[in-house]
């Protein structure tokens, strides 16, 4: 059987051995120019539909070389070897920069852009996993954009609503607790919304769902620790002016 020998490993290889190198290395040559074709169709979908490169995206593509420890057979039949290999690789890629709300601040990401024919893909800025012609998908990411910013500044105000209502209770009644929580109300989904709950020495409670201005909160839930019996609240009622 005829064997070659590995001047950088000193290791010893079957003729049948370095033909499954050569042909993992070209393997991975013809991959990484598959990619970079599909890279490069993306880009010009993109500047076709009307992205602007570093502006709407980025392109961060590269190929180069890496060296690594590859292995080779199967393990199950006690076939498998392994051998140093200097084969081509690649990263990054087409990339949309779009706004993102995290931890209450707008962030700056970049989402990775998939094709299918001359379709795009990129779930980061549509609702739907599917492919959108790339017009659309340019539509898409402005909405997202502005539907972002619109998100931020709600936020920005509930969260100013939301201190001022802690701070008014805690002046007008010193000596009670004064908890933030959140409670929901169901329509087709269940929607969430903050709460201030004013709970007294007693165990009475007044819990306030926010409104969108300050002073403008409803009672959400009461709790009387200590409830009136029905005659006195009667009583209650009679005396009222």
């Amino acid at each position: 059987m005829s064997i070659q020998l590995d001047l950088f490993e000193g290791k010893i290889f079957t003729t049948e051995q370095q033909l499954e190198i050569t042909n993992y290395i070209e393997k991975c040559k013809k991959n990484q120019l598959r990619i970079k074709e599909d890279n490069d169709k993306i880009q010009s979908l993109l500047d076709e539909a009307g992205f602007i490169e570093g502006n709407d995206y980025i392109n961060d593509f590269e190929t180069f070389e890496q060296t690594s420890e590859v292995n080779f057979g199967y393990s199950y039949n006690n076939t498998q070897w392994a051998a140093e290999v200097s084969y081509m690789r690649s990263k990054g890629g087409c990339k949309i920069i779009c706004d993102s709300l995290r931890d209450g601040k707008i962030e700056t990401i970049f989402a990775y852009v998939y094709r299918e024919g001359d379709k795009l893909q990129c779930t980061n800025i549509t609702s739907q996993y599917r492919y959108y012609k790339p017009s659309s998908l340019l539509t898409k990411l402005k909405e997202h954009n502005s539907k972002t910013q619109r998100e931020f500044s709600i936020l920005h105000k509930e969260q100013s609503v939301l201190k001022y209502t802690v701070e008014k209770y805690k002046k007008l009644y010193p000596e009670a607790k004064i908890f933030i929580g959140t409670d929901y109300y169901r329509n087709r989904n269940y929607t969430e919304f903050k709460t201030v709950k004013v709970e007294f020495k007693s165990g009475s409670s007044v819990t306030f769902r926010l409104g969108f201005e300050n002073d403008k909160e409803l009672v959400h839930k009461s709790h009387d620790a200590n409830p009136l019996t029905t005659t006195q609240l009667l009583d209650k009622f009679n005396d009222q002016k």
